[in-house]
């Protein structure tokens, strides 16, 4: 017993002696502290001096800054933008048709430039009326290669640009010489609802380890709505790159539903976002992404020698053979089917669980009129069939449209009669008892298509089944 209290002694007499130790090496350490401000500030100003870089970017212009917004105002676009641009610095807005392919200036002669005043803020309103157009891009752009901006100005982001900083930063080439130029594109729908555009700040990802290889990979994200398709993507690929997108109906289509393609570039951190139009969802529809070396690639001097000049030197597991010469890369796509199949003549698209089959007039009505024609009723025995294989209990909207010819009322009430005209004939086959069914008509106040050309006219004049309906 007493051999056992002895060795518990000593183990505690050697951990107080251990415990005075470190208390002693804490107070030295504290004391040469003391004696040595300098040490004893380290710490301090490791975190002053991580402060002072955030203070630091916050205050330098270089690190661009960019928001404000671009106002709809029934066909009238103001952008208003605010920034920590210099003084004078020149900012040149354009708006652009086909905003998800061709991208075609809209205006070739107008003065596109505003000037930043004292605050950083530039006001300009685009001078074309553009009430009659859908989707346009607008865009917000400083460069400083020929872009007339004064000795001071270059002097501070660069003659190149090369001093700019930040995530509205763009990179570009002219006559093989590399620039960096400021950037802000912003969709708008000049046809719709008076809207505010927000000037948003784009987020950007990591830069990938392996940014820039040529052995190459791309990873996508794909949804849809009932007009696009919207591919988000990440991959290592060079800056500017170009993609070019498409949707086929099946393997046997020659032609994609969007006659032309739509395209983007690569961003600094190797994503990307492409939007593609699609007209119906099919059973065996699929997505195509490409980029082939005659592509519109940005920086094309890099690019060759990166990846050779016909890509060449590219390898990984979606890189293929290019039917011209060289190599491509090439991406498939196959977005989920519909859970009902369109009768002929019709388009079914998808927003998430809601199905929309667009049922055009002129398969259903004769002109001005209710009552359903005889020639009718194939296309409506094919959407029973199609009806029958849903879930008891399937909620459906039966809805009517027209175009804007005539007077408000009127169409309203052509469209509730032509939605309850459908709904008559669904009922009375017996078939899709178990299915919810209700409608309504909305005349000329929801078109899908301008009302300014016969052919948007023909796409409002509609009865819309809407399968799953959101709330």
């Amino acid at each position: 017993m007493g051999r056992k209290t002895c060795w518990l002694m000593l183990i505690l007499l050697t951990f107080l002696f251990l415990v005075g130790c470190e208390n002693n090496k804490e107070e030295q350490a504290n004391q040469e502290k003391r004696s040595n401000p300098a040490l004893e500030n380290t710490s301090q100003a490791s975190e002053k001096e991580i402060v002072a870089e955030n203070k630091e970017d916050d205050t330098n212009p270089t690190t661009i800054k960019l928001s404000g917004n671009v106002e709809n105002k029934n066909g009238k676009i103001v952008v208003n933008g605010e920034s920590n641009l210099i003084e004078g610095t020149k900012v040149e807005i354009d708006w652009l048709d086909r905003p998800f392919s061709i991208r075609n200036p809209i205006c070739l002669i107008c003065d596109k430039f505003a000037v930043v005043d004292k605050n950083g803020n530039f006001t300009y309103e685009i001078p074309t009326d553009l009430k009659g157009y859908g989707n346009i891009l607008v865009t917000i752009k400083v460069a400083f290669v020929g872009s007339g901006q004064t000795d001071e100005i270059e002097a501070i982001y660069g003659e190149h640009g090369e001093n700019l900083k930040g995530p509205f930063v763009y990179k570009d080439e002219i006559t093989d010489v590399e620039y960096q130029k400021i950037y802000a594109p912003i969709l708008v729908l000049p046809s719709g609802e008076e809207t505010v555009y927000p000037i948003e700040t784009p987020k950007r990802e990591t830069v990938p380890n392996d940014y820039g290889s040529a052995n190459v990979w791309v990873e996508t994200e794909l949804t849809n709505d009932h007009y696009y398709f919207y591919i988000k993507g990440k991959s290592n690929l060079l800056e500017g790159t170009a993609l070019s997108a498409s949707y086929y109906s099946s393997e046997d289509a020659s032609l994609a539903q969007n006659w032309v393609n739509s395209s983007t570039n690569i961003v600094s951190d190797g994503t990307f976002l492409i939007q593609i139009p699609y007209d119906t969802i099919t059973e065996n529809g699929y997505i195509t992404i490409t980029s082939e070396p005659s592509s519109g690639h940005i920086l094309k001097t890099k690019m060759k020698q990166l990846y050779g000049e016909h890509f060449e030197k590219m390898t990984g597991e979606l890189v293929i053979p290019n039917k011209e010469s060289g190599k491509m890369i090439q991406v498939v796509l196959y977005p989920k089917p519909p859970i009902v199949k369109a009768p002929e003549k019709t388009s079914v698209t998808t927003d998430g669980e809601e199905t929309k089959i667009q049922l055009p007039d002129d398969i259903l009505f004769n002109h001005d009129q209710s009552d359903l024609k005889p020639d009718s009723q194939k296309t409506l025995n094919e959407l029973i069939q199609a009806l029958e294989k849903l879930k008891a209990d399937t909620v459906i909207q039966i809805n009517g449209h027209t175009d804007n010819t005539g007077d408000d009322q009127y169409n309203m009430m052509l469209s509730e009669k032509r939605a309850k005209s459908v709904e008559t004939y669904l009922r009375q086959s017996g078939k899709i008892d178990s299915i919810k069914i209700s409608t309504s008509g909305y005349g000329e106040s929801m078109p899908i298509a301008s009302n300014d050309s016969e052919e948007g006219k023909a796409k409002n004049r509609r009865v819309e089944i809407v399968i799953n309906p959101k709330k």
